[in-house]
């Protein structure tokens, strides 16, 4: 009886698997590239090994590779399919199809593979659903205001003054591996900006919140790949869930307890005259939370965590891949020597102001093509809803778009010879060719980076800091140096940088 039973359970169950194989294959059988089959249960996932994939193993730096293969090899269509297992993902990485997918306002889910953050991050704006994201957005809104960002330059300029400082320590070494000083001055920089106190990260290396942040990174972008990992009840049990439950208590427990000083303060009318003026973006929060009461404290708590680790990352990494490409061009890090001077004078060590950097005309297009070529955040992924329309091809409900700014950034047709590192292609007289969304260094579309311009002016103000100050030769090519597709875009081995005080 039991023998029946179980051979009619295998015969539905088969049944529904072969129904349900059709229908996918004939709804994307249209599809660049579509491999879906029921007998290939692994599908594109075959080609790798994702047991070792974490960290910066070669597995992460040919999966990357892999993808620009298969854009140049379908570079005709708008988009081309992967089969991650039994899931399909639609990457596009032409222009025309982010237009088209980005002008669907219906389509701000941002992709379930966004959940492996929540144990950090919770339902912040930035993993929240569509129906919260919306309010939530719009009442951080004040936290980027314009007349926040001017108070912002001024801790832009200080804590790049101290990086500064500590750069003249390494001018008598050989080289200098930029990773570490730079993730610790972005840190100390957005928490003075979003907490409002300094935690003087650079001079005594929190290393172990900084170690924990960016551990929980790497559990959560290796959970993706690794499928038997994405049942919670296989993954709680796992050695890589305990390992990210420590990491999550140490950074917890820093935003906690900032929290915690910041709010005591607030309640207590501790912050000066004009205490009810927010001098950050923790004060925004605390506002929603204590006076307006649309927020809890772990909802402040989640919103905090986010903003600083996305805040600090990028720019980190935005940072690093500018003065190494420039160590590497000595014709441009001349031409930007030569603005520097003109724009703030010679030998100037003073703060800049927003009119400084927006007359570094040519410093702004050599950061744009170092975005260009290597992205902050090499993809960003949204989930269709409801059925839609992109360039042509029907995208069925449910499927996982991914947009990447890295593949989007080498299409041929927009920048010729892409991996050719030329700042003149954002010249104004070039830049006007290029098609909108074909430049997408901070994700695109109503759920695009809420601290774009944040993070712009802080990067310009670090780069224009120590370009000012040093000369600079990056000692390993390009070949050497090979990015890795994690959350934020990462590099195979440490950036090594020399540097040199300027002759002035």
């Amino acid at each position: 009886m039991l023998f029946i039973v179980a051979v009619c359970l295998f015969i539905v169950s088969f049944t529904a698997l072969l129904k349900l194989s059709f229908w996918k294959k004939m709804r994307t059988r249209l599809f660049p590239d579509n491999k879906y089959s029921v007998f290939n249960v692994l599908r594109d996932a075959a080609e790798y090994n994702f047991v070792g994939t974490s960290g910066n193993s070669p597995l992460c730096i040919d999966l990357l590779k892999y993808f620009c293969e298969k854009s140049k090899k379908f570079r005709q269509y708008p988009l081309f399919t992967y089969w991650l297992c039994g899931v399909k993902l639609v990457f596009i990485h032409k222009a025309e199809a982010v237009k088209d997918l980005l002008k669907e306002k219906r389509i701000i889910e941002k992709s379930t593979f966004y959940d492996f953050m929540k144990p950090y991050v919770g339902t912040c704006v930035f993993t929240c659903e569509s129906s919260q994201w919306k309010e939530r957005r719009k009442l951080l809104a004040a936290g980027f205001h314009s007349t926040m960002l001017k108070g912002y330059v001024n801790v832009f300029n200080e804590h790049a003054q101290k990086l500064v400082e500590f750069l003249h320590e390494e001018t008598g070494k050989e080289f200098t591996c930029v990773e570490r000083p730079f993730s610790l001055c972005s840190l100390d920089i957005v928490c003075e900006c979003i907490f409002g106190v300094k935690i003087g990260a650079l001079q005594s290396e929190a290393e172990e919140y900084v170690s924990s942040l960016h551990r929980f990174s790497d559990l959560a972008m290796s959970r993706i790949w690794k499928v038997w990992q994405w049942p919670d009840f296989i993954f709680h049990r796992s050695i890589a869930y305990r390992e990210l439950l420590q990491h999550l208590r140490i950074a917890h427990g820093f935003s906690r307890r900032i929290i915690k000083e910041r709010k005591l303060k607030y309640i207590n009318r501790e912050m000066g005259d004009d205490s009810r003026r927010a001098k950050c973006l923790l004060d925004v929060l605390l506002k929603l939370h204590i006076e307006d009461k649309v927020l809890d404290e772990e909802g402040v708590r989640q919103e905090v965590d986010i903003f600083i680790s996305a805040g600090h990352e990028t720019v980190a990494v935005a940072v690093k891949w500018a003065l190494y490409l420039i160590g590497l061009y000595p014709e441009v890090q001349e031409k930007i020597h030569q603005e520097l001077d003109s724009v703030l004078g010679v030998g100037s060590k003073g703060p800049l102001s927003v009119t400084d950097l927006n007359e570094l005309k040519y410093l702004e297009c050599v950061l744009k093509e170092c975005n260009r070529i290597y992205p902050p955040v090499p993809t960003f992924a949204r989930n269709i809803t409801e059925e839609t329309g992109i360039c042509g091809y029907t995208i069925p409900k449910g499927t996982h778009v991914v947009v990447s700014p890295f593949l989007v950034h080498r299409d041929e047709d927009v920048f010729p010879d892409p991996e050719k590192f030329d700042p003149e292609r954002f010249l104004p007289e070039n830049s006007a060719r290029i098609p909108e969304c074909a430049y997408i260094p901070f994700a695109a579309g109503p759920r695009n980076c809420i601290g774009r311009v944040f993070a712009e002016m802080e990067v310009k103000i670090l780069v224009c800091h120590i370009l000012r100050s040093f000369s600079l030769h990056s000692l390993d090519s390009r070949n050497q140096v090979l990015p890795i597709m994690k959350i934020t875009l990462e590099s195979s081995q440490p950036a090594r940088i020399k540097f040199r005080r300027r002759q002035q």
